[in-house]
């Protein structure tokens, strides 16, 4: 569910973060571990997150944020792979750098087999044949939503009370979900309201794995994940099911290389994270995305009472 965001949206979730890992009286759990005793912390991430600007839009909620803790984790293991191995590595002036995403990225190169097209039609064929589960269209549902930051105000409710006095409406028949939608339009438009077509549900998100259990007709939510709240409407579905051959064959030899790559990346992080024993505390991400989220509002709270209490500046005399 990626949408648009502008700069000061996407830089949000940083921001707060910073917050969170700065408070003197509280030192807040390791996101990530691995055997050797290293971790990657909530300073470790804010770092990160400082230079890898493509992946700020992600790390706004909870499962953005794992997915960032999981690319640092490999980059990690990369680069202890890398000197394991003796592969030779550029170093700049100073310490180097724990989460070296050049040197992680020729470490995997490495490692990687090269996934090569097929020759010939012919060639196509004889992998469309040996890899069935690589043609496959997954579940895919015509799927509404309504998103709110967690922290707006409509007609003196929270958003999460007011969606949830919505999705009673919807279910009772007495509004429109496009009119929920609309509504939440006048609040929030940085992301899409309402329709957002034909979605794929595959991946680990926790929303993906929920809609894959929706029945045309049915809402999902409301519910929270990060600093912002959700409404769901399934509105049609398509199950998952094989493509023929004749369906698959115009590309085939694209799906080849992809596919190739896919597995690839997931064989090499499974092997590295058994081999460093690196575990991921998806529970330590949501209590830091949580503890960023509370921050936030008492931060603009803060700035609000002391714009209102500043002294009138005297205007000066004519």
């Amino acid at each position: 569910m990626k949408g648009k965001f502008k700069q000061f949206a996407t830089a949000m979730l940083c921001m707060t973060l910073v917050s969170a890992w700065a408070q003197p009286t509280e030192t807040l759990k390791p996101l990530a571990r691995m055997a050797n005793g290293e971790v990657v912390s909530d300073k470790d991430l804010t770092a990160y997150l400082g230079r890898r600007m493509d992946l700020r839009p992600v790390a706004r909620n909870s499962w953005g944020v794992e997915a960032a803790v999981q690319e640092m984790a490999m980059t990690r293991v990369l680069v202890l792979e890398g000197e394991r191995l003796g592969i030779p590595r550029k170093t700049a002036e100073g310490a180097p750098e724990r989460f070296d995403d050049v040197y992680g990225l020729a470490v995997y190169r490495k490692q990687a087999p090269a996934c090569e097209a097929p020759a010939n039609e012919e060639e196509a064929r004889k992998y469309f044949d040996a890899h069935p589960n690589a043609f496959v269209l997954p579940v895919q549902a015509r799927v509404q939503r309504v998103i709110l930051p967690a922290k707006t105000q409509i007609a003196g409710m929270s958003a999460m009370a007011w969606l949830q006095d919505q999705a009673g409406f919807v279910a009772k028949r007495q509004r429109q979900f496009s009119a929920v939608a609309q509504r939440a339009q006048l609040e929030y438009s940085l992301d899409v309201q309402g329709d957002l077509g034909w979605l794929s549900l595959e991946g680990d998100h926790q929303f993906m794995r929920a809609l894959q259990t929706v029945k045309p007709g049915e809402l999902l939510g409301p519910a929270q994940d990060g600093d912002y709240v959700y409404l769901f409407s399934v509105e049609q579905r398509r199950e998952a099911r094989q493509l023929s051959w004749e369906e698959s064959k115009s590309f085939a030899a694209t799906r080849a290389v992809t596919h190739c790559r896919e597995e690839a990346q997931n064989r090499i992080r499974a092997d590295l994270f058994k081999q460093y024993g690196v575990e991921i505390d998806r529970q330590a991400i949501r209590e830091l995305v949580v503890k960023a989220n509370t921050i936030a509002p008492a931060k603009d709270e803060e700035r609000s009472d002391a714009k209102s209490n500043a002294p009138a500046e005297e205007k000066p005399q004519q």
